[in-house]
């Protein structure tokens, strides 16, 4: 169970990524979802991780969260 947690928290962290900046105080995380689309994100996540399931879990996971 700890390699699928890891796995899917992975995918989350890369997702994110593309979602939320950092500032210069370090303190506030802002949404940027104006550069990205889900779409564009979740064809990221296949190329990197090289997995369907990977893909299909990014899509669910931003639709969930975005929408």
């Amino acid at each position: 169970m700890g390699k699928v947690k890891n796995w899917a928290m992975d995918i989350e962290d890369f997702c994110n990524g593309y979602f939320y900046d950092n500032h210069s105080d370090g303190n506030s995380i802002v949404m940027e979802d104006e550069d990205f689309t889900i779409e564009e994100v979740v064809e990221d996540v296949q190329m990197y991780f090289k997995s369907n399931a990977a893909a299909k879990y990014a899509k669910e996971y931003l639709e969930k969260t975005f929408n």
